[in-house]
């Protein structure tokens, strides 16, 4: 696992590099930034670099490494970097100036220490010929995110006073064992100890640093194991072990309490980013370990287990209940008499809510969903099949009631919206109703960042942006899950999801166009009816209440 080199004398080097070594026999750069501005200026290519490739380093290495030329205070050397492949988190041993530029995605990360801990600043994705300068101080991580390019890059290190080896001595943090080794070679995961020049006290890291150091970590040993490469017995599955283990949740608890607030609205945008992107990169991982990476369309496959916990219950508590029990005393006294059709009906949670305490019989309520997932957990509560709303027939059946929860149709491309009104309409019975919540359009003022379902064992990150696509607004929502049990930390990314936002009295409107006039909109929490003028209300949430013409 040493140094591959590969001496050259200048005049064997392609003029690029050779540019960049006699400016450097020259003149030392002041600073690392001039020595970026260096490599710039060399107008290095891609192809120069080819006669140093790596790509079939040994799956022990996290990256090839070549020596390419050495002076008296300076190294040049260039990199290989096939998918998936990670440096672990590193310094550059006695390298004072320095630069890298990378010829294709590179995901580059930047850490301080604090407090004993070390901590993620900023991971992000680099462009080809994007070079960064590298100083003593600089603590780093870089590696190939993608699944099928490879790519290399070129690395200048340099000291003021001339030294044997440039990089020696470099710091190599082993946050799984709160060490950091001292190496003369490549900082590469899973070294054996005799590459060690020596071991010292290290850091750990927090949550999401330690999280992703791990699951770089497991990649590392997988890719060992699958080539049948010696390792100490059980290696692998400690360390798949340690990455999920259930007592990081005080960690995350930590990390979440610095950095969101007490409305859940998190105050630090470059950490909340960083704590989703490490987060992301863990719940791959362990559904690759799982054997059901691709094998998942259902966005709510993982999801509908925890829905009740983080969405469903809290709202129905909130405010769905109110609303239901308004509906039933103002409009619908008889409810307990009527068939009733639930669009979008989740788990159930809500249905059988309308069962147990506004008197529907269990046999005249009926769920349909699109998602598989969810199907299964409303069959544990109520009747329920996989359907969809566009798809409704009404020489199938004619409904008394249609309700809808938690603005499902606002999460119909927009061009369907309006249909489906009409086919919930087209369901109803002359005389019948629907009642359902939607958002405003301005949901996001109130929209947390993090909801915690009672019993403190499972989180929701909810990362909202508004978006527009072809002069229509959507709320796009990214949702990562953490779930606790007495074991495991079990993660759940549920991806993005998009809900429409139409102006609130657009919406009033398509109403009225399949209903008739007996439209009615109240502020989903305070149950105030809401003008006609109203484009949105205090809570951000509305219901409708709309009654089918003909009765």
């Amino acid at each position: 696992m040493a140094v591959m080199q590969e001496f050259h004398t200048l005049t064997h080097l392609p003029p690029s590099l050779q540019y960049i070594a006699t400016r450097l026999q020259e003149s030392p750069p002041t600073h690392p930034g001039a020595m970026r501005q260096l490599v710039l200026e060399a107008g290095v290519r891609a192809e120069d670099l080819v006669p140093w490739a790596d790509f079939d380093h040994s799956p022990a290495d996290s990256y090839g490494r070549k020596l390419v030329y050495q002076g008296d205070n300076f190294e040049i050397m260039v990199m290989s970097w096939r998918p998936g492949d990670f440096s672990t988190i590193h310094d550059h041993g006695y390298t004072q100036w320095g630069a890298v530029q990378v010829f294709g995605p590179a995901e580059h990360a930047t850490f301080r220490q604090e407090e004993g801990q070390l901590i993620t600043l900023a991971r992000w994705r680099m462009k080809e010929g994007d070079a960064i300068g590298v100083s003593h101080q600089l603590v780093h991580q870089m590696g190939n995110p993608t699944e099928n390019t490879f790519f290399m890059s070129l690395h200048v290190y340099g000291t003021y006073e001339a030294v044997d080896n440039v990089t020696g001595m470099a710091r190599l943090f082993d946050l799984e064992h709160e060490q950091i080794h001292r190496v003369n070679g490549g900082v590469f995961f899973a070294l054996p100890s005799q590459e060690y020049v020596r071991t010292e006290p290290g850091p750990r890291g927090d949550f999401p640093t330690q999280l992703r150091h791990m699951v770089e970590l497991v990649r590392r040993l997988s890719k060992m194991k699958a080539a049948e490469l010696d390792l100490p017995k059980d290696r692998w599955e400690e360390a798949v072990s340690c990455t999920f283990a259930a007592d990081q949740k005080e960690a995350l608890w930590q990390k979440l309490d610095v950095i969101v607030d007490d409305a859940g609205h998190f105050t630090d945008s470059v950490q909340w980013r960083v704590l989703n992107t490490e987060l992301k990169e863990a719940a791959q991982l362990q559904q690759e370990l799982r054997g059901r990476l691709r094998a998942v369309h259902d966005p709510f496959q993982d999801y509908a287990q925890l829905y009740d916990d983080l969405i469903c219950g809290p709202c129905l508590d909130d405010f769905m209940k109110r609303y239901l029990f308004f509906f039933q005393e103002k409009y619908m006294p008889n409810l307990s008499e009527a068939s009733v059709i639930s669009l979008g009906c989740g788990t159930g949670l809500v249905e059988r809510f309308i069962i147990d305490e506004l008197g529907v019989k269990w046999e005249r309520m009926y769920g349909i969903d699109l998602s598989k997932a969810m199907i299964r957990e409303a069959r544990k509560r109520i009747q329920a099949d996989v359907g969809d709303i566009l798809e409704l027939d009404p020489r199938v059946r004619m409904w008394d009631v249609a309700f809808s929860g938690l603005n499902v149709l606002q999460y119909l491309p927009h061009h369907h919206l309006k249909d489906a009104i009409h086919k919930v309409a087209a369901i109803l019975k002359p005389g019948g109703w629907f009642i359902g919540d939607f958002i405003t359009p301005d949901h996001i003022r109130w929209y947390p960042n993090v909801l915690r379902a009672a019993g403190g064992n499972t989180v929701s990150l909810r990362t909202a942006r508004l978006i527009e696509e072809e002069g229509i607004n959507y709320q796009e929502s990214e949702i990562i899950n953490i779930h606790f049990d007495d074991q495991q930390m079990h993660l759940n990314y549920a991806g993005k999801h998009k809900r429409y936002l139409p102006p609130v009295f657009r919406l009033r409107k398509c109403f009225e166009s399949a209903f008739g006039p007996e439209v009615y909109l109240y502020d989903a929490v305070t149950l105030a009816p809401l003008p006609e003028w109203a484009d949105s209300c205090r809570s951000t949430r509305y219901v409708v209440i709309a009654r089918k013409r003909g009765h």
